[in-house]
């Protein structure tokens, strides 16, 4: 599904008064299927401009469509099935109190009426679930397909995290968004998320949006790399451009004192 950013304004007061206004009449535009990767300095507004296409955030005025739909007008049960979002923090995505297969079951439910499915009652998962669970745990070649009735916060942050983005890839979400989903996790583990995460976009064709201060990241990963510095797009790139980029072309563009030193 396409999306498109018209006009958007957003604000918030500061302490000791006053109004920092980051985002004036901010337009942004992704094409179907496109993988969009997102940088920029602290306060530069990534992580409030994937709020505000969540509906986190409420915009001030503009629209925000996708696929031709006002996202602002749906309530939020109905944006919510089409909206798939992975969080920074591994233990925001699940439920640890229950299990793999549980919290499969929990998200499928929230799309079911999106994917067609009907009758789902409860979080329980019989047989049938199951075995699709595991089924599909094994296509994506995770070692968690025999580990379907353990309890999620028995996992690895890592293997949590797997877990997330399967969930919320569950159903086939218009609109993918991902918040610094491995910053949390090291060396080992952001690998094996990076990796499922790559295949999972380019398999279902999700329209994608991922906010990292990895700039190793930002080089490799996506069909286009977006530059964000207070509100405005100070850079946007696709894939062949990003080529000629390096980490130090980007940190010169909006300062090294003001980006994590990630290679």
């Amino acid at each position: 599904m396409s999306l498109r950013v018209d006009k958007l304004c957003w604000g918030h007061p500061v302490p000791g008064g006053g109004w920092r206004q980051l985002f004036a009449n901010f337009d942004f535009q992704s094409p179907t299927s496109e993988f969009t990767v997102v940088i920029g300095s602290n306060g530069s507004g990534k992580s409030t401009f994937l709020n505000l296409l969540a509906g986190t955030l409420r915009s001030g005025s503009g629209s925000i469509r996708l696929d031709d739909q006002p996202l602002q007008q749906l309530p939020d049960h109905r944006r919510a099935r089409r909206i798939g979002r992975v969080m920074q923090n591994p233990l925001e995505g699940t439920s640890p109190g229950l299990t793999i297969a549980e919290n499969l079951r929990l998200a499928e439910g929230r799309r079911r009426n999106v994917i067609g499915w009907h009758g789902l009652r409860g979080i329980h998962p019989n047989q049938a679930d199951r075995r699709r669970y595991r089924e599909l745990l094994e296509q994506l070649g995770l070692p968690l397909a025999d580990r379907i009735d353990t309890l999620v916060g028995q996992l690895s942050g890592g293997q949590r995290q797997t877990i997330s983005l399967v969930m919320a890839t569950l159903g086939h979400p218009q609109l993918l968004l991902l918040d610094e989903h491995t910053a949390a996790l090291d060396p080992k583990a952001e690998a094996m998320v990076m990796d499922l995460t790559d295949r999972l976009v380019q398999q279902l064709g999700t329209t994608t949006l991922m906010v990292t201060h990895s700039l190793s990241q930002a080089l490799r990963y996506g069909d286009r790399l977006v530059m964000l510095h207070e509100g405005r797009i100070l850079g946007d790139w696709n894939a062949r451009e990003r080529q000629h980029l390096t980490p130090d072309v980007l940190r010169e563009m909006y300062g090294a004192a003001r980006v994590r030193q990630t290679n």
